[in-house]
């Protein structure tokens, strides 16, 4: 009988188990599917309706924070940054230890110009994890729009040491170098630069204004030049050629009063 008894409460303990444990399987799998759905949206760029469905994903599993972080990457996709931050948010709250949640609610607060905060989020998320090179990317951004070059100039090699030739920090780094007046150093980055991509038009932009700035007009006349190729009737590329060939034909290599157009962005 007592034998018995313990059999009884055992299954009775078990079917307990077993009937809370479908709810969760069908919350799981609504949640999959959920997710499956708004993968396939995103790759079609429809991140509005992606952000909707892996919100469908985090109802149906609202502890699972992975749904808040998915869902928080297809807004700030579809440029909702306010919505986007608050999911992040969320992810922190449940998992303080998410490096990847600090760094998106990083990317986010660059997007949204709000570059210190931006930075101390990314902060943390290299005390989480040192190796994301996408962090550094965020950061140099950061300090680059903050007029923090060396900084920036750091960042922006650490990126590099992972992915050599990587054109888009080579030139933001050469911006650094420019910005501290070290053109040499600018001018080898965009070199770089258009060795890889010899029709990159922004990259003899930006080299032949350093060779202007570092007085060396005829170098800087050829890059105008090429440009204006690759780009016809470019007026700003027209107006710099103007002036760094006034500069190279005028006595001491000093071109004429208001011949040289404002510094490049």
């Amino acid at each position: 009988m007592k034998y018995m008894k313990t059999a009884v409460l055992h299954l009775l303990v078990v079917g307990l188990c077993t009937a809370a444990t479908v709810p969760n399987l069908h919350a799981q799998d609504d949640a999959a599917d959920h997710s499956r759905k708004a993968i396939e949206l995103a790759k079609k760029k429809q991140y509005d309706a992606a952000a909707e469905e892996f919100g469908l994903a985090a109802k149906a599993e609202p502890k699972e924070h992975k749904h808040y972080s998915n869902r928080g990457k297809a807004l700030r996709a579809a440029g909702k940054f306010d919505a986007a931050e608050a999911d992040f948010t969320k992810v922190i709250e449940m998992n303080p230890d998410d490096a990847g949640a600090y760094s998106e609610r990083g990317k986010v607060k660059v997007s949204q110009k709000q570059y210190d905060a931006a930075i101390e989020d990314l902060n943390k998320a290299l005390e989480l994890d040192e190796d994301d090179v996408d962090v550094y990317r965020f950061r140099a951004f950061a300090y680059l729009s903050k007029n923090e070059f060396d900084k920036a100039i750091e960042d922006y090699s650490k990126v590099l040491e992972s992915k050599r030739g990587d054109a888009q920090a080579l030139e933001r780094r050469a911006f650094a170098y420019r910005n501290l007046k070290q053109y040499d150093k600018a001018i080898a980055d965009l070199t770089d630069v258009i060795e890889k991509e010899p029709k990159e038009a922004e990259a003899y932009r930006a080299r032949g204004y350093a060779y202007s700035q570092a007085d060396q007009p005829e170098k800087a006349a050829a890059d105008f030049k090429t440009l204006l190729k690759l780009k016809p009737g470019d007026a700003d590329a027209e107006s710099r050629l103007k002036a760094v060939e006034a500069k190279a034909g005028a006595p001491n290599g000093k071109a004429a009063a208001g011949a040289a157009p404002s510094p490049a962005g």
